[in-house]
């Protein structure tokens, strides 16, 4: 039973996004009550063990009923053909692996690096450098690094003398100020892929490469403006925590970081209630939009608050914005479980120089053609934490709507084959705001769901910069708790990489 039946703040859902406006609130003196259907932390950006993630995979197989709330209901209706493989030799294991249902890279010059650092929930996480981004190449059946930096260029001897006098001034030309260079007027909308060939005399290899590798483009139409903003942010980032531009949370990444919010939210006061008690039977707003009351199970009287932020999922249709329903994107993901996966060897060591270890963590793009999606892989080895010695964790994702898609692409990661595999179906549909959340007259902030297609490289920002935003509904534009401080962070307070 609660203490109280009035909070500022009633939050639902302890995904990344929630996470951090809860820890931004408490941190300000509001009063927050935080409250998850599961018995987990995290939403649906969780880490979870091999036997959770069949759990929830087999709780999202099965078709919605007239006895199931509007909240289980919507999580049906938001993933579809959800199945796992029998856990086998792994079963002794299975409490060892963290599983993400958000697979993401952060941007080390990014929004949720500096909240991080800033609101010192860096304190609770852990992360490291991504070893490495490659491309694969079908004619050799294998896959190559591809340079990212001045050193990745010059270390790199597959790639002749004038071919990389052309990627350093691409790469110059990303890096730079570009928005009103002549070399860009009048082709901001040309497609990037195109635009590297024409400017540049890039080779069709080089420019896949800084197209689906650098600039991390989800098809080869993407046009040339906002793929350059996005390649700019990841080159500058090279060189924050070490020669890489990326960096991997640790046991599952997306996870962890919510628990460390969370975590910074009961330090400040912030009461959590976890599992089916959690779930609200009723939400109603008053008339004269000056609070909400639900109830929850396990509490005898209605709870009341100032403000609810939660995504549409925990919204009955009477609350829900217009757009929801619209099915925007729909990505088909495989996690699996493997050996020793094929990855780009490292480039050879000079004279001298120590020879590289082995890539722990990678990413594996397989370029679009004229009969496959763009394929991504993101490797994660016991590093991570992701899972025990000898094993490494893969996730295979791609724009489409048919988990038969990806099946090609696992005997090309895991050609020996893999120990567990789990798919799903996710279907992503973006909020748009109610009119009266936009004018501040709403107590309902209502938090958009990430419905791009760069999820691996955009999504922990995007969650971050919802975070920020349902902190400025909820506590005004006068308040600026710990984001105003992220913005202006200065690179001699940041936190290692390792």
């Amino acid at each position: 039973m609660l203490d109280s039946d009035s909070y500022d703040t009633v939050i639902l859902g302890t995904g990344l996004a929630q996470s951090i406006a809860a820890a931004a609130l408490a941190k300000a003196g509001k009063s927050v009550l935080h409250l998850d259907p599961n018995e987990y932390y995290g939403g649906a950006q969780a880490s979870l063990t091999l036997d959770e993630f069949a759990t929830w995979a087999a709780e999202r197989s099965e078709q919605p009923t007239d006895a199931d709330d509007e909240y289980t209901s919507a999580q049906h209706s938001r993933y579809e053909s959800a199945s796992t493989t029998p856990l086998g030799s792994l079963a002794p294991d299975r409490r060892r692996y963290a599983l993400s249902l958000f697979p993401s890279l952060m941007a080390s010059r990014g929004t949720l690096v500096g909240t991080l650092i800033a609101s010192d929930v860096s304190k609770y996480v852990g992360f490291r450098l991504l070893d490495s981004v490659s491309l694969w190449d079908d004619a050799k059946g294998a896959a190559a690094r591809v340079p990212g930096s001045k050193e990745d260029v010059f270390k790199d001897k597959s790639v002749s003398l004038p071919d990389k006098r052309r990627l350093m001034k691409a790469l110059l030309f990303a890096a730079g100020e570009f928005e009103e260079d002549e070399v860009l007027k009048g082709h901001e909308e040309e497609p990037l892929l195109a635009f590297l060939t024409r400017s540049f005399g890039l080779s069709q290899r080089l420019a896949e490469a800084l197209t689906y590798a650098v600039a991390h483009a989800s098809s080869p139409d993407e046009p040339a403006l906002p793929s350059l903003i996005r390649a700019r942010r990841y080159i500058r980032s090279i060189g924050r925590y070490g020669p890489r531009a990326f960096l991997v949370g640790q046991y599952g990444g997306a996870g962890e970081v919510a628990q460390g919010f969370c975590r910074a939210c009961a330090v400040f006061g912030g009461t959590y209630i976890l599992g089916p008690d959690a779930v609200p039977s009723d939400i109603t707003v008053a008339n004269d939009n000056a609070s909400v009351s639900l109830k929850i199970p396990g509490h005898p009287r209605t709870i009341t608050a100032t403000h609810l932020v939660c995504s549409p999922d925990f919204l009955p249709a009477s609350l829900k914005p217009e757009s929801i329903g619209t099915k925007t994107t729909a990505y088909t993901v495989a996690v699996v479980a493997t050996r020793p996966p094929v990855l780009a060897p490292a480039n050879a060591a000079e004279e001298g120089e120590e020879e590289e270890e082995g890539d722990d963590t990678a990413v594996l793009v397989f370029p679009p053609t004229d009969t496959t999606p763009l394929v991504r892989a993101l490797v994660m080895g016991e590093g991570t934490g992701s899972c025990p010695q000898g094993q490494w964790v893969v996730y295979l994702w791609a724009e489409t709507g048919d988990v038969k898609s990806l099946q090609p692409f696992l005997g090309k990661v895991a050609p020996e084959g893999v120990s567990w595999q789990a798919s799903y179906v996710e279907h992503a549909a973006q909020a748009k705001p109610a009119a009266s959340e936009e004018t501040g007259a709403s107590p309902l902030v209502i938090l958009e769901p990430y419905a791009g297609p760069h999820l691996l490289t955009e999504g922990l920002d995007w969650e971050a910069a919802q975070g920020e935003r349902a902190f400025t509904a909820v506590a005004g534009d006068d308040e600026h708790g710990f984001f105003e401080k992220a913005e202006d962070e200065d690179d001699e307070e940041d936190g290692d990489d390792e």
